[in-house]
């Protein structure tokens, strides 16, 4: 189902931004969008996804998973695990999955999605750096991609083939057997646990250590006083 139909693009705001569109139009669920570059890429919290043309794969999925809106998270937990496997299987790399969401390689950030929900649809937007080298100052210490990892291009088409069927099963997977199913799946390639991390919420910063991701995928942390901590998968973690 998914990419059944794909609507490629040179340059667009966002591919998130074509994707709400269509699905406002009745496009089918399964609708991909693709782009050379995107001028106003969004990733979580409202940050930007920094990418240069031609580059990387920057792509939105039209989903309808007839979903309250408190569980459309769970979709970008069926997708990081859609991208982490294409990241392993098609580029031959050690990709594993940042709570909740960011693919890392060598604890670098390779790839990241976003869920938005719209009307009677969600739309889902997955950004993998490919061929990109010259990284920015600003993320050169925590981002990597494709190309800098294997020391050479790689065919940027192909990944995009790779991921849609991938993207596929998890998510005919997560339909046809909840939440759960996926979160083990998931669990498999999640790194954050035993990390030491920062954690961004609304009054402020705390610190601490991961120790599990529980059934509803929040992560629970550990405080230096001991106290336990869940956090929902919309914060951001650092």
């Amino acid at each position: 189902m998914i990419g059944s139909t794909i609507h490629r693009y040179g340059t667009v705001t966002s591919t998130n931004d074509i994707a709400r569109e269509l699905a406002a139009q009745g496009a089918d669920e399964g609708t991909v969008v693709v782009a050379d570059e995107q001028t106003r890429g969004r990733g979580s919290r409202g940050r930007t996804w920094l990418s240069p043309p031609g580059v990387n794969l920057l792509a939105s999925v039209i989903l309808r998973p007839h979903l309250p809106p408190e569980r459309m998270g769970e979709l970008a937990f069926v997708a990081s695990l859609a991208v982490a496997g294409t990241v392993r299987e098609c580029c031959g790399l050690d990709a594993g999955i940042k709570w909740p969401n960011d693919v890392r390689v060598g604890g670098r950030k390779i790839a990241g999605m976003i869920v938005e929900a719209v009307k009677n649809a969600a739309i889902l937007g997955i950004g993998v750096n490919v061929n990109w080298t010259d990284l920015p100052k600003e993320i050169a210490q925590t981002a990597t991609s494709v190309a800098l990892e294997l020391g050479r291009p790689f065919d940027l088409g192909s990944v995009l083939k790779a991921l849609l069927p991938d993207l596929d099963i998890a998510y005919g997977a997560y339909r046809a057997r909840g939440f759960a199913r996926i979160l083990d799946d998931w669990k498999k390639l999640e790194t954050t646990t035993g990390e030491e991390i920062t954690v961004s919420l609304d009054g402020g910063d705390i610190q601490g250590r991961a120790v599990d991701v529980d059934g509803h995928g929040s992560l629970i942390v550990e405080l230096p006083t001991g106290e336990r901590r869940t956090i929902p998968a919309a914060t951001l973690v650092r």
